[in-house]
């Protein structure tokens, strides 16, 4: 076991994750978790209690001093009384400041007591500072330690891995903060290398995603929001996914109850978007698999959108994420057409038949054929579709063969997902996620995929990162020029209301005031959603 030793900061679990990326087979975990679980484990047994006793683990300890004219960033590495490495990255001076820091660092010199030479807490530090001031030294703090124990890592294990330092899950937002604050491409660049260690093709995907969104992002003052309606049920599960949903035949008997909530749920908000001046511009069905309800339940459901949406607002972009092919047939997608969808996702995750029949999805590669010329001819004429890296079995070969199907089909987007071995996935123990047979493998297969997407003429327009996936890779959405999907990028840019509904659905309601957002989730649990609809409109009253 590693523990990570940061009494200094509150989000020591960010350095638990770095470390991990590192040590991906090690049990790492933070001194505070280990203190909460002692205080838990007082009625165990004997042998329980030995797990966080270990005097033999190693022990990261990190933080951080502040004097006047410098700042030291220190990170050990120790097993029992043995010190394994050290680093200490100091900061002398303001030409060693990245230049998006260098305002609030020289607020930080000129508030901290430097009398004595304690270690100096950043909470403590800036309760009287501004929001901005403190939101851009806080970064500093944490870029600071992150870069040294990167460091220290590096030093260790001799690995590099591509995103460097960074652990959030939408690094695209860090670029569009920095450009806010006036640096150019030249200077964040040379952050991204430098403050947050990434590697060159890393930097140049971030930006060029950047890039793209920028003039599709909203602007400050903007009174447009999306909305999301989750149908979390599908006819089969398939082996590596992790979100929570019902199985179609097990709950078909509730469907005209729950879309009974659902309209009661979306009547309410519409009817406060529109007092309140608000306009929907964007509408996401999403699952599960929608198009899995019988037809007479879709088209309940898509008349209920066309009643209390469509009617009221100009939509740019209407998706149903009809993903699986066996779910759909001429009939409905001819309903989806006729109600004014203007985008379908039909995801084959691979176009090899072996592998999907490991996989458990219950179609063939001719199905996503079919489905996909059909949808062509009924009129869709912005189409999705997903593939996932590193499928149990798959080898470049396997993705090339995969890329070369799909690019034959001319989709205007493709999305490239990394396996992410989560523990609600039934492969989480039957598929070793670090198997060094196949370490390197997904990075292969995305250069692979990158090949084709780069013939095909489609940019990056988003990406996010997710915790447990293959190769510490990310999933990024490609498009044709101006065939970017507008809700994607507003809901990982986080910077505009998202309205969702449904059992397991969670709203995102920003603040720009405070530059927050607040989350106003639904239970998960289909009786208990069906049960607690007033609560749950309630829950979004008090977010009015």
């Amino acid at each position: 076991m590693i523990q990570v030793k940061a009494p200094q900061i509150s989000y020591a679990n960010e350095i638990v994750e770095l470390v991990k990326v590192f040590y991906p087979k090690e049990l790492v975990v933070s001194s505070q978790y280990i203190e909460i679980q002692a205080n838990k484990k007082r009625n165990r047994t004997d042998k329980t209690r030995e797990e966080f006793d270990a005097i033999n683990d190693m022990v990261f300890e990190i933080g951080y001093k502040i004097d006047e004219d410098s700042f030291s960033f220190f990170a050990y590495l120790q097993k029992g009384d043995k010190l394994i490495c050290e680093n200490i990255n100091s900061i002398q001076n303001s030409k060693d400041v990245p230049q998006s820091d260098k305002e609030s660092n020289n607020e930080i010199t000129k508030n901290i007591n430097t009398t004595t030479n304690k270690t100096t807490n950043i909470s403590d530090s800036f309760n009287n500072h501004n929001n901005e001031h403190y939101k851009k030294s806080k970064r500093f703090i944490k870029n600071g330690l992150k870069g040294c124990v990167f460091d220290l890592l590096v030093k260790v294990t001799g690995k590099h891995p591509k995103w460097g330092a960074m652990t959030g899950i939408r690094p695209v937002r860090i670029v569009h903060e920095m450009t806010k604050h006036g640096l150019d491409e030249g200077a964040i660049r040379q952050e991204l290398l430098s403050a947050y260690k990434l590697q060159p093709e890393k930097v140049d995907l971030v930006m060029e995603t950047a890039r793209v969104q920028r003039p599709l992002i909203d602007q400050p003052g903007n009174n447009k929001v999306s909305v999301y309606i989750h149908i979390p049920f599908c006819s089969t599960r398939c082996l590596y996914c992790s979100f929570p949903s019902d199985l179609i035949g097990r709950v078909s008997g509730k469907m005209d109850a729950y879309l009974d909530c659902l309209g009661k749920e979306i009547s309410y908000v519409i009817d406060e978007l529109l007092i309140r001046g608000k306009e929907v511009d964007t509408i996401y069905i999403g699952g599960g698999t929608p198009t899995v309800l019988e037809y007479a339940h879709l088209e309940r459901l898509l008349k209920q959108v066309n009643e209390l949406i469509l009617s009221q607002f100009t939509i740019i972009e209407y998706t149903v994420e009809a993903g699986r092919p066996d779910s759909l047939d001429r009939n409905k997608l001819q309903l989806m057409k006729n109600y004014g969808v203007t985008r379908i996702s039909i995801n084959p995750q691979s176009m090899n038949q072996a592998t999907l029949d490991l996989v458990g999805r219950s179609h063939t590669v001719e199905e996503i054929i079919h489905v996909y010329n059909m949808a062509r001819e009924i009129g869709f004429d912005y189409i999705n579709m997903d593939v996932i890296l590193g499928l149990p079995g798959e080898t470049a070969e396997h993705m090339r063969h995969t890329m070369e199907g799909i690019a034959a089909l001319k989709p205007e987007n493709i999305t490239i997902h990394t396996l992410a071995m989560k523990r609600a996935s039934v492969f989480k123990e039957s598929f070793q996620q670090y198997d060094i047979s196949r370490k390197g493998l997904a990075e292969e297969m995305a250069a692979v995929c990158t090949e084709w997407i780069d013939n095909q003429g489609m940019k990056p327009y988003y990406l996010y990162r997710q915790k447990y996936m293959l190769d510490h890779l990310e999933n990024v959405g490609y498009g044709l020029p101006g065939k970017e999907c507008r809700y994607n990028i507003q809901f990982m840019h986080e910077k505009r209301d998202v309205w969702a509904f449904g059992a397991g659905a969670s709203s995102k309601i920003y603040h720009p005031e405070e530059d927050r957002l607040e989350r106003v989730g639904n239970v998960k649990n289909l009786d208990e959603y069906l049960t607690r609809i007033d609560e749950m409109i309630e829950r979004k009253q008090k977010a009015f």
